[in-house]
């Protein structure tokens, strides 16, 4: 368990008041959205709507592209074995009241990586506050379920949907690195940090975004 981590057994979980909500489980579940545990299943749809100059453009450079036949299958054999391990947190974000359990994109938290969070979802499913609902689950999971003190995050400078939840969310922007290679080109990176404390604070007037969206 690495240094970013944090410690379990401190503040941010008392910070709370209150009993876990979640649990060591794999699955997260908000008003519309069930975040699962991403599977081996999941590689024909990621496949399928992962390759979009829209979804990648601002994803880091790290992403092969143009995007590979096999890059859904290169993509799972990374990252399974993390997840097994708990050494990283990969949702598979799906809307409850569908049936067919596909995804509409991924949540990402990495305890361990340089940065903690990350995430993409598909064009048609922006502007309804389902990204807002997801990064709120996975904040209270890194925050209130594995202990986590600080979560730094970063973002392309042009990223202004990814902006903009961090700044509702409570997170300060503590660095600017000027020339970062991402999918699309060379950009500024916004660099952030969100503690257990901010998020708190910050929480209900995060989640009143998303039911603005909704209307």
């Amino acid at each position: 368990m690495g240094a970013n981590r944090g410690r379990l057994a401190g503040s941010s979980r008392q910070l709370y008041g209150e009993e876990l909500k979640y649990g060591m489980t794999s699955t997260l579940k908000t008003n519309r959205l069930t975040l699962r545990c991403l599977r081996r299943e999941d590689g024909p749809r990621i496949q399928a709507v992962f390759p979009q100059k829209e979804v990648v453009e601002y994803l880091a450079s790290a992403i092969p592209w143009p995007y590979p036949d096999n890059g859904a299958d290169e993509f799972l054999d990374s990252v399974l074995p993390d997840i097994k391990a708990s050494s990283r947190f990969l949702w598979a974000i799906t809307i409850t009241e569908l049936a067919n359990d596909e995804l509409i994109g991924l949540i990402e938290l990495s305890p361990d990586g340089p940065f903690h969070r990350g995430f993409w979802l598909i064009p048609e499913h922006r502007r309804k506050g389902y990204m807002t609902e997801a990064v709120a689950a996975v904040n209270d999971f890194a925050f209130k379920v594995i202990g986590m003190e600080k979560m730094r995050l970063g973002n392309a400078l042009p990223n202004v949907g990814s902006r903009k939840l961090k700044e509702k969310s409570g997170a300060v922007l503590v660095e600017i690195d000027p020339d970062v290679q991402f999918v699309s080109g060379i950009f500024p990176e916004e660099i952030w940090e969100l503690t257990a404390e901010e998020w708190i604070e910050n929480r209900a007037n995060f989640m009143t975004s998303a039911t603005k969206k909704r209307k």
